[in-house]
């Protein structure tokens, strides 16, 4: 069944509330800034403004989705649905630097910013995960199984994990010492970039089908094609799917109950290299 037979589907509530509430802390700032411009700074106005458009907001972003079905299928197929986590960045920071010349609405846009950034990445992972659902929709699977990365390749990963954090934490303290930018965006990368790095060598489930090989997390779902992967090899301790300029998926063969019948589903698709 292709992706597309999924698109039309309705009743995702929790989608479409997620958006609205995302709509919702990027539209409301705007609105309290015109109306502090352009009618009254009132304290008490703002707040009810604030909730009034809030909650307008929100169920204009609701209905909307609602109205566009498979809206989160079609976002999840394209590295697009990571962009609900970006967008909001200006606003945080804008937000942040003109909290001294507009005060209370300021911070409504900083942590406005903020919050649509972390729900903005929740969606981009919903997003994923619903894709992830269409495309396997009615697909047989051909192996699952549950395996992390060999013990000495995590040590290796924990060692560039810890030399990651300690550097990004120095850089990052460096740039707020020394006011400099670059030393401070340094750092912010490199912690998240070394914390991921290291969740990526943790004991998680698989599925091998045709349509490629899929990940399932407690609270999510993700899918990588076939050709996503270079081939595939094995070693004494794993077997390893590469990447092309990415990591190299590992399977510990000590988690592997049957090592062959992996490599054996994994060989379908993938050339030995």
């Amino acid at each position: 069944m292709s992706p597309s037979s999924n698109t039309d589907r309705s009743g995702d509530p929790l989608w479409g509330l997620l958006v609205g509430c995302y709509v919702g802390l990027l539209g409301t700032p705007p609105v309290l800034f015109a109306i502090a411009r352009l009618v009254t700074g009132d304290a008490a106005v703002l707040y009810g403004s604030a909730v009034a458009s809030g909650t307008a907001l929100t169920g204009l972003g609701w209905w909307v989705s609602d109205r566009r079905g498979g809206l989160a299928v079609r976002l999840g197929a394209t590295p697009s649905r990571w962009l609900a986590g970006v967008v909001p960045l200006p606003y945080a920071l804008g937000g942040f630097a003109s909290l001294s010349a507009t005060g209370a609405i300021g911070v409504v846009t900083f942590f406005g910013g903020l919050g649509a950034m972390a729900l903005g990445s929740v969606l981009g992972v919903m997003a994923r995960t619903r894709h992830t659902d269409a495309v396997l929709d009615g697909v047989e699977t051909a192996c699952e199984f549950r395996a992390g990365w060999p013990v000495a390749a995590r040590r290796r990963a924990g060692f560039v994990v810890v030399a990651a954090v300690v550097l990004g934490s120095a850089s990052f303290l460096a740039g707020v010492l020394s006011e400099r930018f670059v030393l401070r965006s340094a750092g912010q990368l490199l912690l998240p970039i070394g914390i991921a790095t290291y969740t990526a060598t943790e004991t998680r489930e698989y599925t091998v089908s045709s349509a490629g090989l899929e990940q399932r997390l407690p609270v999510a779902r993700r899918l990588w094609s076939w050709d996503a992967f270079g081939g595939y090899s094995r070693t004494d301790e794993a077997i390893l799917l590469h990447r092309p300029w990415r990591v190299d998926h590992r399977f510990a063969l000590a988690d592997l109950d049957d090592p062959d019948a992996v490599e054996t589903a994994v060989a379908a698709h993938l050339r030995a290299v």
